[in-house]
């Protein structure tokens, strides 16, 4: 009998835990540094690496239990990627830019929608998050630049402008580790890759070297800080 009280009492405590946080719903804002680069390959160059940016955007934070959560954002993210020596194939009509630098800026709204796990007691602690992310396209720059030249140099020469060669709704992923220091603060570092193209007709301009090779994703790396509203976190 007194293994069944204790059994019943055992019981009665997980199960007023995992329902502690249950139905709580909390909200928040948050930004951060991203280091953004193209994933796949094709006829890009070498030497290609990351372009820093960065996101900001509000969230909403439903509690499914005491350590679990569905997370809900929609940020204004940064992406593109940075070449140090662009490499046409002979008869693209960017080839007369080989040897420069090449960037990319690409904003968009990102909306991921996440399933987060936080280890510690009352939401604090130590947190996991996995989830799909859409990816709506905003904007286009991309340019060149001589080698040497600083930012802002006169000598930049953009060549795209519009968003209209960016596909307009990207599907990826998101997964990230942070930790939740008090209530609300809390810090992430998280990485997102699209299963979407980039481009529509390619990375160039969709001339016959680079008909075909549009195998081009955006991968970014966050870091974060954000603050939460609205019960404990």
């Amino acid at each position: 009998m007194k293994k069944l009280l204790l059994s019943l009492a055992l019981f009665t405590g997980l199960a007023d835990a995992a329902h502690a946080q249950s139905g709580v719903l909390k909200y928040g804002v948050k930004g951060g540094f991203n280091l953004s680069s193209y994933t796949g390959g094709g006829d890009t160059g070498s030497n290609t690496g990351f372009k820093p940016g960065f996101a900001a955007g509000v969230l909403v934070n439903y509690g499914l239990s005491d350590m679990t959560s569905l997370q809900i954002e929609g940020l204004y993210s940064q992406k593109g990627a940075f070449i140090n020596q662009a490499n046409y194939s002979a008869g693209n009509s960017l080839a007369p830019y080989n040897g420069q630098q090449y960037r990319s800026t690409l904003s968009y709204i990102d909306v991921p929608v996440l399933f987060k796990v936080t280890t510690g007691e009352e939401g604090k602690g130590l947190f996991f998050e996995l989830g799909p992310q859409a990816s709506f396209a905003l904007g286009d720059r991309e340019f060149f630049r001589p080698q040497g030249d600083k930012a802002g140099s006169p000598n930049e020469v953009t060549v795209f402008n519009t968003r209209d060669r960016l596909v307009p709704v990207g599907v990826g992923y998101v997964g990230g580790i942070g930790y939740q220091l008090t209530s609300g603060l809390g810090l992430g570092l998280r990485y997102t890759g699209d299963f979407s193209n980039v481009y529509k007709d390619g990375f160039g301009t969709g001339s016959a070297p680079l008909q075909g090779s549009n195998n081009f994703h955006n991968g970014v790396f966050q870091l974060q800080v954000h603050y939460l509203f609205g019960g404990k976190s």
